[in-house]
């Protein structure tokens, strides 16, 4: 019990030191882009947001260690309130547009009309993040990503397909478990603890995950959650 206290206090310590200078890397790089963007050009800027998007990106990482971290001691607890699911989709889609612009990548939203769930924004949105983030990284550059979204009796769906490497049904069947790792194209750091965070945020909420892989080199994420 001593031994695994320790290792607790030691995991806490590690997620506190990497938080502290990667806020600071992010709010000096966002100071520069406010003061001096107008003394540098297109492409020095795209650098520099790049570089912020990775500290942001590491941010989050450090987050969902945070997170997890959570979850061994206490269960989720859920904020609900209402909002639109269609506009969440959008901002996020829109912050992580320097990711789609470095891969030259392109992603089409479809959805029929707007979508009010009753839910907890801030850990939906961090599902949402995570699978369009993860879509990103693993699709093919130049190709398409698609997002559909939709309600069907009382439930919301929220699927993304992108062009990327077959996933076996081994390890598509335990992509979603903590700390689960395989030697496949599908092994990116946070990766596992990203997918398998989402699952208990949407388990939380009633929900259930979709993971779908395809041998033509199609892959199929998503969640399915109550309206209400």
């Amino acid at each position: 019990m001593k031994i695994q206290t320790k290792k607790d206090e030691f995991l806490a310590k590690i997620i506190h030191d990497l938080k502290t200078p990667t806020t600071a890397q992010i709010k000096a790089l966002e100071s520069f882009l406010a003061t001096c963007s107008d003394k540098i050009n297109e492409e020095e800027k795209d650098l520099i947001e790049l570089t912020l998007n990775s500290c942001n990106y590491m941010q989050k990482l450090i987050d969902t260690f945070g997170s997890i971290y959570k979850l061994n001691f206490e269960n989720i607890i859920l904020s609900y309130e209402k909002f639109s699911i269609i506009d969440l989709i959008n901002k996020t889609i829109q912050e992580l547009n320097i990711l789609l612009k470095y891969y030259n990548l392109k992603i089409e939203f479809k959805y029929n009309n707007d979508i009010i769930v009753n839910a907890d924004r801030l850990q939906i949105k961090r599902v949402l993040e995570n699978l369009i983030s993860n879509a990103i990284n693993y699709a093919f550059k130049n190709s398409t990503i698609y997002i559909q979204t939709e309600l069907k009796k009382g439930e919301v769906t929220f699927e993304i397909k992108n062009s990327s490497y077959f996933i076996e049904p081994k390890i598509l069947k335990e992509i979603f478990e903590k700390f689960k790792t395989h030697p496949s194209n599908y092994n990116k750091a946070g990766v596992g603890l990203g997918l398998y965070l989402s699952k208990e945020i949407i388990h939380a909420h009633f929900g259930k995950m979709i993971a779908k892989s395809y041998p033509d080199d199609v892959n199929i994420f998503g969640f399915v959650i109550p309206e209400k």
